[in-house]
């Protein structure tokens, strides 16, 4: 039987024994699943949760000795994957996917590997299997040296088109329950593919992915998939959705509430979009009834002008209405804010931060409490802003940890530093973001 190991790839070269957030690989699980389902022996390891070293990586492809290995990449963890497969000692063919690999697969084709290496540009499930077993009847768009782009978008034979039908072994998992904010037990699961939205920060978004199609999954089917949670795990407090799809519009609150009304043992957190609530703001109290105990906002900027340029739908004056609602329901909300945009200045530092403040005076009269999660911007390979950024200067800064902003117990992976692109210095920079930041630890 052909072995196969799976990788969610490290973001440190070295084990941490930071207190990480972490977020289970459901993708790599659905990958996992499909290969089992034809006859491949496939493991996951989880590199982030385990805290796996890269020579970790390379110990335990030595003595696996697999056929295959897959292994996903991101813009901050480039330079650790390419030396992964760039020194692997075991002949095998490798995999390589994620959503940067659209942008980075030029670079991934100059890469000095004497290995097979097949690099998957979108969703994999379906056109692994068939490589492994040399079914695929689809032909790379590029063969450079031992090295194979596979593009599966929606003109592909492999593209997942009916998501409600793709099932996840939830084995390939490992031990996926964390401890969530609230001292619940919590699994996460993943209702939609594809992004609506166009944000300028972001590679999912979805002028750069016409290709693709954005797909939801059926209500029948997230019922579904509750059950074999728990009955898997019968004492599961909570369910996290990761995808930003699922509150989009009325009739979505109202699927969200069908869905969780029938398991009144769990509670659930989701992402929400200004945008996609402030029209429907009379159903916000109703997702309440169905247990929603936090919603996750992309806030990013208080500037308009900010706002705009990042394509980022909704005012300010909207962003808090939509917040008032939510915190007022008693729900508890997470805002996620951005630092650093190309030209952004410190007028528009203080209008962000202020809209924090605002958003955190406002949860001080109401039920729903507020906390933040604050980032300086990263420029992600082929994004809008990464390719305005590289027309306007011709350089994009190397991967660094900003250290003086790593003050927080777990947020070490959300402080890379790929340079300061806004019109202020990095010590003003810093400020604004941990002050934001320690709002989340007010009370």
């Amino acid at each position: 039987m052909k072995k196969f190991i799976l990788f969610n790839s490290p973001i440190f070269w070295d084990t941490t024994q930071e207190k990480e957030q972490y977020l289970s690989p459901l993708g790599l699980g659905y990958i996992a699943t499909y290969l089992e389902n034809v006859g491949v022996d496939v493991e996951v390891v989880d590199c982030v949760k385990e805290r796996k070293s890269v020579s970790d990586i390379m110990c335990i492809i030595n003595k696996a000795q697999p056929d295959y290995i897959g292994i996903n990449i991101f813009t901050q963890n480039y330079d650790i994957v390419k030396f992964v497969i760039e020194n692997l000692e075991t002949t095998c063919e490798c995999f390589i996917g994620g959503q940067a690999v659209k942008s980075l697969y030029t670079n991934i084709l100059e890469w000095n590997t004497q290995n097979r290496l097949n690099i998957i540009i979108g969703e994999g499930e379906f056109i692994i299997p068939a490589l492994v077993l040399g079914t695929c009847n689809q032909h790379p768009e590029v063969n450079k040296n031992q090295k194979y782009v596979f593009r599966v978008n929606k003109e592909s034979q492999y593209f997942p088109k009916d998501i409600s039908n793709i099932f996840l072994n939830r084995k390939y998992l490992g031990n996926e329950i964390i401890i969530n904010h609230y001292g619940q037990k919590e699994v996460a699961i993943i209702t939609s593919r594809g992004c609506a939205y166009d944000c300028a920060f972001c590679g999912g978004a979805r002028s750069l992915n016409k290709d693709v199609i954005t797909r939801i999954r059926t209500e029948e089917s997230v019922i579904l998939e509750i059950k074999e949670i728990l009955a898997a795990y019968p004492d599961i407090q909570s369910v996290r959705i990761l995808d930003d799809l699922f509150l989009r519009n009325s009739r979505s609150i109202d699927m969200a509430n069908n869905i969780f009304l029938r398991f009144p043992q769990l509670s659930w957190r989701g992402m929400v979009h200004a945008f996609s609530l402030v029209g429907n703001i009379e159903k916000v109290n109703e997702l309440r009834k169905g247990k929603c105990k936090e919603l996750f906002m992309g806030i990013e900027s208080g500037s308009e002008k900010m706002r705009k340029k990042i394509n980022k739908l909704g005012s300010p004056d909207e962003v808090i209405t939509v917040s008032r609602a939510i915190l007022k329901n008693g729900i508890d909300l997470k805002g996620y804010f951005i630092y650093g945009f190309p030209g952004e200045t410190k007028e528009d530092f203080k209008k962000t931060y202020e809209l924090a403040s605002k958003i955190k005076e406002i949860s001080h009269t109401t039920p729903g409490s507020f906390r933040t999660s604050v980032f300086q911007f990263r420029p992600y390979h082929g994004t809008q802003l990464y390719n305005e950024i590289l027309q306007t200067t011709g350089i994009i800064h190397g991967c660094e940890i900003n250290k003086s902003i790593s003050q927080f117990e777990g947020r070490l992976q959300f402080n890379f530093d790929f340079g300061n692109y806004s019109m202020e210095s990095d010590e003003l920079l810093n400020e604004y973001i941990i002050k934001t930041q320690k709002l989340a630890e007010e009370k």
